[in-house]
């Protein structure tokens, strides 16, 4: 092994054939499907990549069912102290792998066939991609499209690219850029993930992959979607097999309020105002309807989501002074990548039409409306920022528990 690190691929005279990825696989406490998850990660075609499972806040350790599977992986653990989150998880993870190319970000139910790895990697250098996010399927009917990215509006809103229980029947089979390569399992180039500092770790779940991608954007990265890498997603998060814990809103409120900070982070400062008008505007009829129709959900979500930014402006003024130095696409060529309405008003439009009752906007309004926006996401330390283990506590599964706080 290299001496740089538990995961180096840069130990001098070992001949290199591919460029070198390190997975990192988010594990929170997985059900019985993790065991066919690593089998699947186990089977990649892709010839130099290496395993780093982190263990997020899990009660019993996983090293003897990686090491049954994955004997050459590695296992560790982010802090008690640390939000359980995907995002905190994986950039202590990232900080852990060094020498390689590309970071596989994915969730302990995602499972890739066989040529997934391989298929992202090609594709990352074929379009001069930054991000590469495969095709998800259902877990249990691969027929079933559940994600081939996604797009965004200039207010932070995200649109699926695909219907609900849309089959798959080869329709979406092109590389196209997307505006967000959507969170469970993602390609992101290292040097990119870290310009970006990684994961934004005051974003706790729902929007972390949005937040993420508009970044990249920014930094002038392009992201696009390979359709021939399929993974299969069981959602466990949004299916109800596990809960979110600690003292966090509803998945809708996490959303409205990540949605916000991106926003308020990613703009230039003499394109913000305007932006936030519109947001303002869209959100107060927004909010008439929902008193209209006595919905005190929504409007609790819509509130809740300025003002727990505006509490953190000061963290997000920093945020954004960080970002805006390394801008290299301007607001209008992000603008011409993003969709040219609103995404909440079409989502709105289009349900009206379904249901044609006005008694219907309840429905509408008690959904949790977030386009696929179906991945748990970051979290952070105590101190906001992002928690790892020193190298030297990490160890291969197969040879001793590693990692633990």
């Amino acid at each position: 092994m290299s001496e740089q690190g538990p995961l180096g691929f840069d130990a001098p005279g070992e001949p290199v054939e591919a460029p070198a990825v390190g997975v990192v696989i988010v594990a929170h406490d997985p059900g019985p499907w993790f065991t066919e998850v690593l089998e699947s990660w186990a089977a990649q075609d892709y010839p130099n990549f290496s395993v780093l499972v982190v263990e997020s806040h899990t009660r019993e350790s996983l090293v003897p069912v990686v090491a049954n599977v994955l004997p050459d992986a590695y296992v560790t653990s982010i802090p008690a102290s640390a939000s359980p989150g995907f995002g905190t998880a994986a950039n202590a993870g990232c900080l852990l792998v060094s020498g390689a190319t590309h970071y596989v970000l994915a969730h302990d139910d995602v499972a890739p066939e066989p040529d997934a790895l391989r298929r992202m990697v090609e594709e990352a250098f074929r379009s001069n991609a930054g991000m590469v996010a495969p095709k998800a399927v259902a877990w249990d009917d691969p027929r079933i499209l559940l994600s081939l990215g996604m797009e965004a509006d200039r207010l932070g809103a995200v649109s699926s690219r695909v219907e609900p229980e849309e089959m798959d029947h080869g329709q979406h089979d092109a590389v196209r850029d997307v505006f967000v390569a959507t969170g469970g399992c993602v390609l992101v180039r290292s040097d990119l993930f870290e310009a970006l500092r990684g994961y934004d770790p005051a974003i706790v779940a729902f929007g972390e992959d949005l937040d993420l991608s508009w970044r990249a954007r920014v930094l002038g990265a392009r992201i696009v979607v390979a359709p021939t890498a399929c993974v299969r997603h069981r959602q466990a998060l949004v299916v109800g097999e596990r809960k979110l814990e600690g003292d966090f809103p509803e998945p809708y409120a996490l959303q409205r309020r990540n949605q916000l900070r991106t926003v308020l982070k990613v703009y230039r400062s003499r394109n913000l105002a305007p932006v936030l008008a519109s947001l303002a505007v869209l959100e107060t009829l927004e909010l008439m309807l929902a008193f209209t129709v006595r919905q005190p959900r929504r409007a609790r979500a819509i509130a809740g989501a300025w003002g727990w930014n505006l509490a953190r402006l000061g963290q997000i003024r920093t945020d954004r002074s960080a970002l805006q130095k390394g801008r290299r696409s301007s607001d209008r060529e992000i603008r011409d990548s993003q969709l040219g309405w609103s995404a909440r008003l079409e989502r709105f439009v289009r349900h009206w039409f379904a249901y044609g009752r006005y008694e219907r906007l309840h429905e509408w309004l008690n959904r949790d409306v977030m386009g696929a926006h179906s991945i748990p996401a970051t979290g952070a330390g105590p101190d906001g920022s992002l928690q790892a283990k020193d190298p030297g506590g990490t160890a291969p599964a197969g040879t001793a528990p590693a990692g633990t706080a």
